[in-house]
């Protein structure tokens, strides 16, 4: 996903309320490219932009994440859920759900990088 994608998901996943986008479209690109730095850290081990040619921040639409394609969306995930936190307890609450799936996706990362794999074989 591109960072035009990644910011339509998000729209979609908050409901795209014309109230609250005007509030938080300042900080999207923002709140996306924390949930990217969380995701490249444990990947690989490094930030966004330290050092790395290859892992600029997200900064415009067709910027794309140097991830597996599988853990794009968990980077919308992660902006969901800083935008949800502001809000009430019930959206607070719905935003934990966007939380839990991005730290599964995180988790992933850091134990491939560790090379600890889990493997689930069903019945």
């Amino acid at each position: 996903m591109d960072l035009s994608a990644l910011r339509q998901q998000v729209l979609f996943q908050t409901g795209g309320d014309a109230e609250d986008v005007q509030d938080y479209l300042p900080h999207l690109t923002q709140y996306l490219n924390e949930g990217y730095d969380r995701l490249l850290m444990a990947a690989c081990g490094r930030h966004v932009g330290e050092g790395a040619e290859e892992d600029p921040p997200l900064s415009h639409d067709r910027s794309t994440p140097n991830l597996p394609a599988w853990t794009h969306r968990a980077i919308a995930d992660w902006a969901t859920w800083l935008i949800c936190r502001n809000g009430n307890a019930q959206r607070q609450s719905r935003g934990y759900a966007f939380r839990r799936a991005f730290e599964e996706v995180e988790s992933r990362l850091r134990s491939a990088r560790s090379g600890r794999f889990i493997t689930h074989i069903p019945n």
